[in-house]
């Protein structure tokens, strides 16, 4: 008797676990005054986490739902431009601790490899404070904050249930209230942006 010849498909459900890093940009302002920290670049660090999805492919088109959460280790410690915004003893501090997307993918598909783009919305929890020797100058507090994510992946399956993909996600959280001044109460937005770079594995329930 003949073995069967599997036949791979990207159609159905998925599990998988990520992980990379990232780098982007972050800055703080004063919601009254206007007086900001001046733009830092050096907000970068790792982030792992898990993934779920679900395909649809007919033929050569794919389309997806794909979701992840990803504890992250993405932070900035930095003295201001010179505006006395946060000072080299009291630097600006933004740390985001958790990052999540759901986003749509499309993609082209062959037997074992595909190419997609996808973007939708990501959250984080970012917390921002300015720690230092002026002590209890603000608050040290930590917000879920809601904004989006654009990128683009490949990935290839070596096995009908098994793949591995290489992604790049641009995800921007906004720049909005953070924490706050103890003695005007007045807000301090904080952006936060980030280049995401990450590899990830996936198993493919059904995926024959």
């Amino acid at each position: 008797m003949t073995p069967m010849t599997p036949v791979w498909s990207w159609t159905g459900f998925y599990l998988g676990i990520e992980g990379g890093g990232g780098w982007g940009s972050t800055e703080h302002t004063n919601s009254s005054t206007g007086i900001n920290s001046g733009k830092n670049n050096n907000l970068d660090g790792g982030l792992f986490g898990g993934t779920y999805g679900y395909n649809w492919q007919s033929g050569a088109l794919l389309f997806g739902l794909e979701g992840d959460i990803s504890w992250s280790g993405i932070q900035d410690t930095f003295a201001d431009n010179g505006s006395g915004f946060c000072g080299t003893n009291d630097a600006c501090h933004t740390q985001l601790n958790l990052l999540g997307t759901d986003r749509v993918r499309v993609g082209y598909a062959s037997k074992q490899s595909l190419i997609y783009v996808t973007g939708g919305v990501a959250y984080g929890a970012v917390q921002a404070n300015i720690p230092g020797s002026v002590t209890g100058c603000c608050t040290n507090e930590t917000h879920t904050r809601a904004g989006y994510a654009a990128g683009g992946g490949f990935e290839v399956k070596f096995s009908p249930n098994w793949s591995g993909k290489l992604e790049y996600l641009y995800v921007g959280l906004g720049n909005t209230a953070n924490y706050h001044f103890i003695a005007t109460g007045a807000g301090e937005n904080v952006l936060v942006t980030s280049n995401i770079v990450r590899a990830g594995l996936n198993y493919h329930f059904g995926g024959m």
